[in-house]
This record gives C-alpha cells, structure tokens and sequence, in this order.
C-alpha cells in the first residue's frame, strides 16, 4: 500500500528541508514523509546520498512486509553515498509514524521516543563515518513480540547527516535555518481481520495571534492505515454561520491523534461565546460524526484583549505604540513648521536703498 502525501508534503529526491528557528534548532525536527517513486540519487544541500535497498518489492523507495507475530522479517538495507570531499558522521534512528494535523502521513523527529511499533524495529548501525567518495550499507529489520495484534503499521528511519552546513535567513525578524534529513518509511502488515475506525474526541476553541481558531479532535483507533478521507464541517453562532468547508482528502495513520484546525479569524467573540460544531469524517468503512459545543472563556477573552493592545504577535508587525509615536514626532515637525513660517511672514520686511 503506498501512502498518499499531500502536495506540501511531497519531496523530491527523498528529501526534506526543515525550517525552524536557529535557537531550536538542536531540540526540533518537522517531520517530513518519503514514498517517492524514485530511490534518492540525488546529493542535497548535506552531500549524503540514500538509496533504500527493500528486501521485497525492489523498485520501491520504502520498506513494505508482511511479519508473524513472534517471529522477524528483513525490511532491506539502507544504503549511504558520500560523494563529497569531506568526512560525514550520520546518525540513524527510529521515529514514529503519525497524521499531520490537516491529514496526511508524515514522521516524529529525529531522536523522539518512540511507541508502539516503533520499538520493533532493528537498525543495523545507529551511527555511521563515511570517508570522502565512501559508501556503506545499513540492514534494517523488524522483531514481533508474540501476541502482536493484526493489521498495518507504520514507522519510519530517520537519516540525517551531522555538521551540516546551515545556512541562516532572517524573515521579518526570526532567523531560520535550514537541514536536510531523510525518513525511509516502513510500512509492516501483520495478518488478521482489519477493523477500520475513527473516532472524534472532541473539539476545542483557541484564540491564536491571527484570530480564533477551532479544533476538531479525532484518532484512528482501528487497524488500518486509512487513505482517502475526508468530510466537512460547519460551526455556527446561535443562527449565523461562522465557517462551513470541506475537509480535504488526506491519509490517517493507525494508532494516531490529530487537531484538526479550522479557521475564522474574522471572529471576535464576547466572553461566554458559545459556538456549535457539527462534523463528518468519511473513511472506507465507515463515518465518523461530531455534534458538540464550545465556549469562547475567559482565558480566550484575556488573550484576545492582550492581542487587540498590541501585544506580540509574533507576525513581525510594528507595536501600535510606536506608529503612533512615529506620527506623533511627524504632526509635531508640521505643526512647528507652519508657526516658523506664519512668524517668518509677519516680520517687517526692509527695503535697502
């Protein structure tokens, strides 16, 4: 089964570039998705080279198996160019599969702790020292423990070069940095009756610096990894409609959470707001229904108040304060200069003869 990924998501040469603050840098990955339908040939900004080696299915660029519970299974071999001049250290390491918040498949960060099937997977060689013009490969296999439910599972190997070059781009006073880091999936299918399910959990209601914004609060708690889902949703105020949109087709990953975000940002509610919320999610094998209420608090109200006196935004934009401090100096420069001028045209003026 090949995952879908939405467009955003999508990389080239099974890579990802990842944007984030420079002082995060060291404690925050985005997690990025690879099912290309190419194996990675191409040298990105880190120089390092993966090519994924699938012990089944060669022509794929992940791992795809089928296991027993209590027995192993060879995914395939990772395997690591470096076709630069200088030496890479490479770090692997095994991330979880999970739902991007607008649906979708995509992978925790390098170096997060892992759950679930995560923890069956064995990586060859946990870190690797690729000498100029070097090549290695890395086996990666899978062990489950005896009484492993049935159904599909995914997880990933995340790789990525250290020392990279990072090159720093300042945008309305951030810094952002770039990396690149490779995430090979491994999608493993145990055998078993498949219960597809998803269930909403709730909603919940946040007032964000660009405005309000909902969250609906669903999981995949069947079996399978879901593609094609989608829905709609509609939240209203008493008899006005505040947003009614389509839910955009994506993936839902098994065993995962998301916060579905929907937007009004036009909303500037009282406190003691209270906004109804009805949904659908559709999925092959079922639906999932959503009909609930929020209230717009008092700590919403707060932040809402914080923001609409200039507080940080965190946009970039410039505090009220100081436009107005600006127009004030302006409306004083003009204003003197009109009492210079209407002195200036009073005085006598002398004729020399």
């Amino acid at each position: 089964m090949h995952l879908s990924i939405p467009p955003r998501r999508r990389l080239r040469h099974g890579s990802a570039r990842l944007s984030l603050p420079v002082a995060c840098l060291a404690a925050c990955a985005c997690a990025a998705a690879l099912f290309p339908t190419q194996p990675a040939l191409a040298s990105p900004p880190s120089g390092l080279i993966v090519v994924p080696r699938p012990a089944s299915q060669p022509g794929l660029s992940y791992f795809k198996l089928q296991a027993q519970a209590g027995s192993s299974a060879q995914a395939g071999a990772i395997e690591l160019r470096n076709p630069t001049g200088r030496t890479l250290h490479v770090v692997l390491s095994a991330v979880d599969g999970e739902t991007l918040g607008t649906l979708g498949s995509g992978y925790a960060p390098p170096r997060s702790r892992a759950h679930g099937t995560t923890l069956w997977l064995r990586i060859g060689r946990r870190a690797v020292t690729l000498a100029p013009q070097a090549s290695t490969s890395v086996p990666v296999s899978t062990v489950v423990p005896r009484g492993a439910a049935a159904g599909d599972y995914l997880s990933g190997v995340s790789v990525e070069a250290l020392d990279q070059r990072v090159k720093a781009v300042k945008r309305r006073g951030v810094s952002i940095a770039s990396v690149s880091r490779y995430v090979i999936g491994v999608e493993l299918s145990l055998p078993g009756p498949r219960r597809p399910l998803i269930r909403f959990t709730g909603a919940q209601l946040q007032r964000q610096p660009a405005g309000l914004a909902f969250l609906l609060l669903a999981r995949n708690a069947g079996n399978v990894v879901l593609q094609g889902v989608h829905g709609q949703v509609r939240i209203t105020r008493g008899r006005r409609v505040v947003v009614s949109r389509p839910i955009e087709s994506g993936t839902f990953v098994t065993n995962s959470r998301i916060a579905y975000p929907v937007n009004a940002f036009r909303e500037r509610p009282a406190e003691g707001t209270r906004y109804r919320i009805t949904s659908w999610m559709k999925y092959a094998g079922g639906i999932a229904r959503l009909d609930t209420t929020v209230t717009f608090g008092h700590r919403q109200a707060v932040i809402q108040k914080q923001y609409a006196h200039g507080a940080p935004t965190g946009g970039g934009g410039t505090a009220w304060w100081k436009i107005a401090g600006v127009a004030a100096a302006i409306l004083y420069g003009l204003f003197t200069t009109v009492l210079l001028l209407r002195r200036r045209a009073r005085e006598p003026r002398t004729v020399e003869q």
